[in-house]
């Protein structure tokens, strides 16, 4: 067995619907399977979703099921990372789909650029209309080019530079993402990877509960990011 260079942490709360493109995609990397591990982190689904993910384990090594019953986004990437053997742990969601070259452009970026402590990429949403769309132009043009902020569905740290500062706090899980970059960006630089894009599902987009989700997630970034305090803190389940 090869050294473990890099981790990938996946939450998954019921997600039998999706996440076995996510694990295919993950699966079908251009970088070495010996270097890379895959984590689900089932936090408390009553669906098909550990099945779904023990059936790809027991087909590929490096693929792996852990468990955090205790509901919570923020929680159960903190029990990832406590899982993870690679240096660098990268984090997407369990609706996402990666390009081939995702897991080998995060290392690349790392490799070449030592005082970097958190690499984060761009997020397409599918299927895109108006909503879906203008969050998206909010995250990467606003959140990703201009602020360097981190991507939910697709970012990378330095492990040991996530110990240092205390990992996700787990009172907050509704942008957690963005509290922690807060504290990040004290320790070096963030890269944002246009040319790393993931695909993800724009459900939590969708109709007027969507409409409402776009806004509070809106808010309680801006009020994170000028204020240090967020709005909202708890998720809302969308399936």
């Amino acid at each position: 067995m090869g050294k473990i260079l890099i981790s990938v942490v996946i939450p998954a709360y019921n997600e039998e619907k999706l996440i076995g493109t996510c694990l295919s995609s993950l699966k079908n990397q251009d970088f070495s399977k010996e270097n890379y591990e895959v984590i689900v982190v089932d936090n408390g689904s009553t669906d098909n979703t550990v099945k779904i993910v023990k059936h790809f384990g027991n087909h590929s090594g490096n693929i792996r099921l852990v468990s955090q019953p205790r509901k919570g986004l923020s929680r159960a990437i903190n029990r990832g990372f406590n899982e993870s053997k690679g240096k660098i742990v990268a984090v997407t969601n369990a609706d996402t789909v990666v390009l081939p070259s995702w897991v080998s452009n995060i290392y690349k970026a790392f490799t070449k650029n030592h005082d970097v402590v958190a690499v984060s990429g761009r997020v397409v949403m599918f299927p895109r209309n108006l909503i879906p769309g203008l969050a998206e132009v909010f995250m990467n043009y606003i959140g990703g080019i201009i602020l360097k902020d981190i991507m939910g569905p697709n970012f990378a740290i330095r492990k040991d530079i996530y110990y240092k500062i205390g990992g996700l706090n787990e009172n907050i899980d509704f942008n957690c993402e963005t509290e922690l970059f807060l504290r990040l960006k004290r320790e070096g630089r963030i890269l944002f990877l246009w040319d790393n894009p993931v695909i993800t599902s724009s459900r939590h987009f969708a109709g007027i509960e969507g409409t409402k989700y776009c806004v509070r997630g809106a808010i309680s970034s801006m009020s994170l990011l000028f204020f240090k305090k967020p709005v909202f803190v708890n998720m809302v389940d969308v399936r």
